[in-house]
């Protein structure tokens, strides 16, 4: 458990973050954990594609050791409108719906709903093949769905774009009105530290209150081709985009496989009922 201090105190989150639960990271739970206390981060959210498994592992070696950090249950979703992070999980979402089933889903879980790496123009896959990054757009023109946002990330160390902090904020503080977040999107250690937000207090709930206000601050150190170096080193644009894409429909067909397999097995191996005597 986290010793009492100061409300008022200043404290750093990072709420997307990959562990090797996740299948583009290379990074174990503990040491995920571990990275967070030396960078003297409060609040980690363990945001892994498509499963909570690593961060119920973070979280328990965090609370065994009674290490300073607190670690948030989170996903990275793939909905066919684009990724959502979703974070106070109490089990995980079904990805490839839709944007709006996605979000209700996470609602219906009291989950707070963070965009990551939103983006400011059409996508020009539209939605015939992938989209990466939810538009937008999208949200403003379904303002049933916007109401579902707590925050929208205006820094992600993962990203390369020189511009996205400027664009991300102006849009968010405009259009958005989103709590500010800002993250690591870390999927390699050389990633982490460099990207968080603010928030005054010292807790989880600190920081979801610190959301609900609008208090939190998102800060960066990103600096010109180091960032570069990291983006590429951690599945960077030059293969981010296939690399997605085959994710996602070898994700489809395995899943199709499965069930297949399964229901077979069941039908072929079904043990036959005793007859009387």
């Amino acid at each position: 458990m986290l010793k009492p201090m100061d409300i008022h105190m200043e404290s750093k989150a990072d709420l997307h973050f990959h562990t090797w639960h996740s299948i583009d990271s290379l990074i174990s739970p503990k040491s995920a954990v571990d990275m967070a206390v030396a960078k003297g981060i409060r609040v980690l959210g363990i945001t892994d594609h498509d499963t909570i498994e690593g961060a119920k592992v973070a979280k328990t070696y965090a609370e065994k050791n009674n290490l300073p950090v607190e670690i948030i249950i989170g996903e990275e979703i793939y909905s066919n409108g684009g990724h959502i992070v979703g974070l106070f999980l109490k089990e995980r979402v079904e990805s490839f719906q839709s944007l709006e089933d996605t979000l209700k889903q996470l609602q219906a879980q009291g989950a707070m709903i963070i965009i990551p790496h939103v983006t400011f123009e059409e996508d020009p896959l539209g939605e015939y093949i992938y989209r990466y990054r939810v538009s937008y757009t999208d949200l403003i023109n379904r303002p049933e769905l916007l109401a579902m946002i707590d925050g929208v990330e205006v820094e992600n160390f993962q990203l390369i774009e020189p511009d996205f902090p400027n664009k991300a904020t102006f849009i968010n503080e405009n259009f958005l009105q989103k709590a500010r977040i800002g993250s690591s999107d870390c999927h390699i250690k050389m990633n982490f530290g460099h990207s968080y937000t603010l928030f005054d207090g010292q807790t989880a709930e600190d920081f979801r209150r610190a959301v609900e206000k609008r208090e939190t601050r998102a800060k960066s150190s990103k600096q010109g081709n180091h960032a570069i170096i990291n983006q590429i080193m951690g599945f960077g644009p030059i293969i981010k985009l296939p690399f997605h894409l085959i994710l996602q429909f070898s994700y489809r067909v395995l899943i199709d496989i499965g069930h297949t397999i399964k229901n077979t097995s069941r039908k072929t191996f079904k043990t036959p009922k005793k007859e009387r005597l």
